[in-house]
């Protein structure tokens, strides 16, 4: 049976909407509608999330970026988050996850799914933690039937998409805490259900209890972001036994979810070498039967905190170019601290330029056009022609602001080579 006949949600989104999307996408509505059916597209959007954006992932479809945003226990800022929100938001964010572990996360949920039209994602594992590790007990205590009445009710709050690390079995957090990696388990949510299952000597309650969450997320159309628990958080720690044992599991749970009419991407790795990039990205995208794939960064070294925004676009860039449908962005934050309102604009940025840079490569027509539309621009010194197809209009006219009387830039005046040239009668001839 077809995940459009089975998820009423969904059809129902689709109906509605198919028409904005090829238009917007430039595809076919059987393009759309046939990676629909075989799980290498989703389409995202809860019908309980007021006025949603019905966003595609999966090429075709344009590359999406996403920006995490959200409290901590050390930076507890709700306004400064509702700030970054919006700032994301006009950088050109596609979606955005809340990933609060500090206050009140109903309210800081439910206030963002009131504030944006953007698809938004959380981790439900990080609201279930919240309550042990604020009260001092021990996560590893928590009941299974607790991280489903959450998922569940996220999923009506109207959450779009989820991270649920279901993949992550005994043996794989066995391999991953046997002391051959190098950083280790650095998912959060990895970490918990490691420790769970280690204290407990049981299988992964998502994993056991995947079909449960299956109903869940059938019913709301909340798409699952099938969690990286065991991802590399360290360059030589990139495609070992760990790894490698989750991307299989959910390679094999994204089968089962299409075939119960949910929708279901992986997450992606974060510390990958640049030689090994697009062999990890086509090896995972073969396991996972070319379900969309959700990368961080990649990162392609570890030594660049304060800029692994560009460590990140770099391994982006190529990953996109292997196959990667949607870019989770990295700030020049990442690895150091929260992200301030400025780390956030650099974030979504340097996402949507690896974007851009795989898309153009890859003869992309709405790319190309950027491209050659701006490359036309300079040459006619069209500031607002350039300010347009910019990727980020702010920046032109905030560079531009101190010489904007002047029609070449400021850094070659009478020197311009434009103008020398189209001056001259000869030459202009």
């Amino acid at each position: 049976m077809s995940i459009l006949t089975q998820n009423a949600a969904l059809a129902g989104l689709y109906e509605a909407h198919i028409d904005e999307l090829v238009k917007k996408e430039r595809l076919e509505a059987d393009v759309i509608k046939q990676a629909l059916e075989n799980g290498t597209m989703v389409l995202l959007g809860n019908p309980e999330h007021p006025d949603v954006i019905p966003t595609l992932v999966g090429q075709p479809a344009s590359v999406k970026v996403n920006a995490n945003i959200g409290t901590s226990p050390l930076k507890n800022d709700f306004q400064c988050e509702m700030v970054k929100l919006q700032t994301a938001i006009n950088a050109g964010a596609d979606t955005v996850m809340d990933l609060s572990i500090g206050g009140d996360l109903d309210e800081i949920r439910q206030k963002m799914l009131s504030s944006t039209r953007l698809p938004l994602g959380t981790v439900p594992m990080y609201a279930v933690a919240q309550k042990y590790l604020d009260s001092d007990r021990d996560p590893a205590d928590i009941q299974p039937d607790e991280l489903f009445e959450e998922i569940e009710k996220q999923a009506k709050q109207g959450v779009d998409y989820m991270t649920v690390h279901c993949g992550l079995t005994m043996r794989g957090a066995e391999f991953a805490t046997d002391g051959s990696r190098t950083m280790g388990i650095v998912s959060r949510g990895g970490s918990i259900l490691a420790r769970w299952m280690l204290k407990n000597g049981k299988e992964n309650p998502l994993l056991t209890g995947y079909d449960r969450i299956l109903e869940i997320a059938r019913k709301y159309n909340v798409t699952l972001s099938l969690g990286d628990g065991l991802r590399p958080g360290a360059g030589t720690d990139a495609g070992d036994a760990a790894q490698w044992e989750e991307v299989m599991v959910l390679g094999q749970l994204a089968k089962r979810g299409l075939e119960a009419g949910v929708q279901c991407m992986i997450e992606g790795p974060g510390h990958v070498p640049l030689s090994e990039v697009e062999a990890q990205i086509i090896s995972i995208k073969k396991l996972t039967h070319g379900a969309p794939l959700y990368v961080l960064g990649p990162l392609v070294i570890d030594s660049s905190p304060g800029y692994d925004h560009i460590a990140g676009a770099i391994g982006g860039a190529i990953a996109v170019k292997a196959g990667v449908d949607f870019l989770c962005y990295l700030t020049p934050a990442e690895h150091l601290t929260l992200p301030s309102v400025e780390d956030v604009h650099a974030g979504v940025m340097a996402s949507r330029i690896a974007a851009q840079a795989a898309e153009a490569c890859m003869g992309r027509p709405a790319a190309v056009e950027r491209e050659l539309g701006i490359s036309r621009a300079r040459k006619a010194l069209d500031w607002e022609g350039m300010k347009t197809l910019a990727l980020d209009p702010d920046m032109v006219e905030k560079r531009r602001e101190e010489h904007k009387d002047k029609r070449e830039c400021a850094m070659c005046g009478k020197f311009c080579a434009y103008k020398m040239i189209e001056e001259d009668p000869q030459c202009s001839n």
